[in-house]
């Protein structure tokens, strides 16, 4: 009899925890972001939407010194890291909370325009990967 209940455990357990087991697939594809240009632009970089699979509606406006990213992020937990590089130089890097996936969650970043000095500026919108740490679903969007 008692084997028939531990068995019985056993099998609820096993089968239990299989059901409740989440596949995560997280794109590594470093596919080139798809750029929307709305037109009307009145500086270079205005009304231009950015996005890949993990962001979206990104767009990069500057005002009273200082560079806003705003969008929308769908992503796991919620959470995202930015990095603001010049060449192969990181000015800033950070990350973002917002709402988590399945929503797509909407984010603003602010920078200062004095991190702006260099050449070939941009930010980077990255999630690392729980796999392995690498970056995965990065989108670059250039700052200046």
């Amino acid at each position: 009899m008692k084997r028939k209940i531990i068995l019985g455990i056993v099998i609820v357990l096993f089968f239990g925890l299989t059901a409740c087991s989440v596949d995560i697939n997280i794109s590594t594809d470093d596919k080139k972001p798809d750029v929307i240009d709305n037109g009307n632009n009145q500086e270079e970089g205005d009304n231009k939407q950015y996005e890949n699979d993990a962001f979206k509606e990104v767009t990069v406006s500057k005002s009273n010194g200082k560079v806003m990213v705003k969008g929308k992020a769908r992503v796991f937990e919620g959470v995202f890291q930015y990095a603001v590089i010049s060449g192969t130089e990181i000015l800033l890097e950070d990350h973002y909370q917002t709402d988590g996936a399945p929503a797509w969650g909407s984010f603003e970043i602010t920078i200062e325009m004095e991190l702006l000095t260099k050449e070939e500026v941009s930010i980077e919108l990255f999630v690392y990967s729980a796999k392995d740490g690498s970056k995965t679903d990065i989108l670059t969007i250039p700052l200046k």
